[in-house]
C-alpha cells in the first residue's frame, strides 16, 4: 500500500469513527427526552404537560451541547424513527457507515410513507446505497423511491408541501444576504426563465454593461419585487455594475445598534442589526443616509447605559414602545433561541390585570405595560413559561432569569445587552431626513 492509500485509508476510518460518534451522541439525547417523558408519565401529568416537559429537555440539550433547539427537535425525532422503524439503517448509523446528515433524509423519508410494508423495504435497500454515495446523489434516490413505491400519494405529498412555502433571509458576511424562497417547482421554473429573460435584456441595453448573467439576474431579481422601474445611474464596484438611489415600496428603516464614534466618522465600529444578524459597515451607512426615505430611529439611555423606560396605560405597547422594544431585545430571551423579536409575543413579566383590586398601585400591581417589564419571547417559549413549564424570574431591573430543571441560566438577547431595563422614560427619536454630513465615514 503506497503512502497515499494509507492516507485515504485513515480518513475513513477518521469519518466511521466520528459518524459512530453522532450515533452514540443521538442516542443520548433521545434518552434525556424518553427519561424526562417516562418522569412526567410517572408523576400522573396530562398529556401537554408530558410533552412540555419533554420540550424543556430539548433546550436544555440544546443549551448544553450549544446548538439550535430546532436541530435538537429534529435529532430526537429522527432518531426514534431510526431506533423503533429503521434497525439496519440505525445499525449502519452506529458502526459508522454513514453519518447524521444521511441518516436524517432517510429517516424524514420513511415519515413520508403510509404503509409500513414500504417503511421496512426502505430500511432494506437503502444502507447499500447511502454508502457509496453522496449526500446529493441520496436525496435524488430517495425522491424516486417515494414516488415508485408509493406513486398514489405523490399528490398528496405536494400538497401538503405547499402549505410549507415560505422565504428566509439568512445574513452572510460582508453585508451580503441570502434570500430563500420554498416554493412549487413549477412557479421556481418559471421564474427562473423570467430572470433570465430580464437579465439578458437588460444587459444588450448598455453596450458596455460588464455583469455577468448571474449579477444580473439578482439585479432584475431584486427590481421586480422593490418594483423598480425606470432607467437607474449606475456605479462602478468591484462585483460590477451596481443600481444606486432607486427606491422600492416602503421606506428603509434602519434598526441597527451603532456607536457614536461611528457616526461621527472616528470610528470604523460596524453597526450591528437588532436581532445580531446583519453587519453595516460605516461607509454604508453613510450611503443609506444619503437614499431618501432611509429612517434611522435611535433609542436614548441613561449616562451609565441604562435603558431609560416607559410605563403607558392599556394592555398591549403602542408602536413606538414596541419598536423600542424591538431594539433592546433584538430577539427571544430564552438562552440559544434566535427567533427575531419581530416574530415574537411581547410577554408581560408580571401578568397585566385589567381590573386590579381597590387601593393597590396600578403601577405595580396590574403588570405595567413598561419596557421593565416586557420581554421578547418567541411562541414555544411564550407558551412552556405561560403554562408553567418553563419558569422565570426578574430583579429589581428588569433583568430576567430562566429557570430550568438543571440549571439557572440569564436571559439571553441579540447581544446580551450590558445596559439594564429601568422605570424612567424612553424618548425615542425617528430621523426621517438625514443630510449626509450628519453621518461620515473617513476611511482609517
Amino acid at each position: 500500500m503506497n503512502p497515499t492509500d494509507t492516507l485515504l485509508a485513515d480518513a475513513a476510518t477518521a469519518s466511521r469513527r466520528v459518524w459512530a460518534g453522532e450515533a452514540e451522541q443521538a442516542r443520548a439525547v433521545l434518552r434525556v427526552g424518553e427519561t424526562r417523558r417516562t418522569d412526567a408519565l410517572a408523576q400522573g401529568l396530562s398529556a401537554r404537560q408530558v410533552e412540555d416537559a419533554r420540550q424543556v429537555a430539548i433546550l436544555e440539550v440544546a443549551i448544553e451541547l450549544h446548538v439550535a433547539q430546532g436541530f435538537v427537535a429534529n435529532l430526537v425525532s429522527s432518531t426514534r424513527t431510526m431506533v423503533m422503524d429503521l434497525s439496519t439503517v440505525w445499525a449502519g448509523h452506529l458502526r459508522g457507515e454513514v453519518d447524521r446528515a444521511k441518516a436524517r433524509e432517510i429517516a424524514s423519508t420513511a415519515w413520508k410513507l403510509h404503509h409500513p410494508e414500504n417503511i421496512t423495504r426502505l430500511d432494506e435497500s437503502v444502507l447499500a446505497y447511502a454508502t457509496s454515495h453522496t449526500l446529493g446523489q441520496l436525496k435524488g434516490w430517495l425522491r424516486r423511491f417515494l414516488v415508485r413505491v408509493e406513486p398514489d400519494h405523490a399528490i398528496e405529498r405536494r400538497q401538503v408541501a405547499q402549505a410549507d412555502r415560505n422565504v428566509t433571509i439568512t445574513a452572510l458576511d460582508d453585508g451580503m444576504s441570502l434570500l430563500q424562497a420554498l416554493i412549487p417547482t413549477t412557479d421556481a421554473l418559471l421564474i427562473e426563465r423570467d430572470l433570465t429573460l430580464a437579465a439578458k435584456a437588460s444587459r444588450t441595453q448598455t453596450p458596455d454593461d460588464d455583469r455577468t448573467l448571474p449579477q444580473a439576474r439578482a439585479d432584475a431579481l431584486v427590481d421586480t419585487l422593490l418594483q423598480r422601474g425606470g432607467k437607474t445611474d449606475t456605479t462602478d464596484t468591484a462585483a460590477g455594475r451596481t443600481p444606486v438611489g432607486t427606491s422600492g415600496r416602503g421606506r428603509f428603516h434602519v434598526g441597527i445598534t451603532v456607536s457614536l464614534a461611528t457616526l461621527l466618522g472616528v470610528s470604523s465600529e460596524p453597526a450591528v442589526s437588532s436581532d445580531g444578524q446583519h453587519v453595516l459597515d460605516p461607509a454604508l451607512l453613510a450611503e443609506l443616509a444619503t437614499q431618501d426615505g432611509t429612517l434611522f430611529s435611535r433609542l436614548l439611555t441613561a449616562e451609565h447605559g441604562g435603558i431609560l423606560d416607559v410605563t403607558e396605560l392599556g394592555r398591549f405597547p403602542t408602536q413606538p414602545l414596541r419598536r423600542a422594544l424591538n431594539l433592546i431585545d433584538g430577539t427571544c430571551d430564552v438562552p440559544g433561541c434566535t427567533r427575531p423579536a419581530t416574530g415574537c409575543d411581547v410577554d408581560h413579566q408580571i401578568p397585566y390585570d385589567p381590573d386590579p383590586p381597590p387601593g393597590r398601585p396600578p403601577g405595580q400591581q396590574r403588570g405595567p405595560t413598561e419596557a421593565g417589564n416586557l420581554h421578547h419571547r418567541c411562541p414555544p417559549h411564550h407558551g412552556l413559561k405561560t403554562r408553567g413549564a418553563l419558569t422565570v424570574t426578574h430583579d429589581q431591573d428588569g433583568n430576567a432569569r430562566w429557570h430550568l430543571p438543571t440549571r439557572t441560566l440569564p436571559a439571553e438577547t441579540a447581544f446580551t445587552r450590558a445596559w439594564t431595563r429601568r422605570p424612567r422614560t424612553i424618548q425615542f427619536v425617528e430621523i426621517h431626513h438625514t443630510h449626509p454630513d450628519h453621518i461620515r465615514y473617513r476611511p482609517r
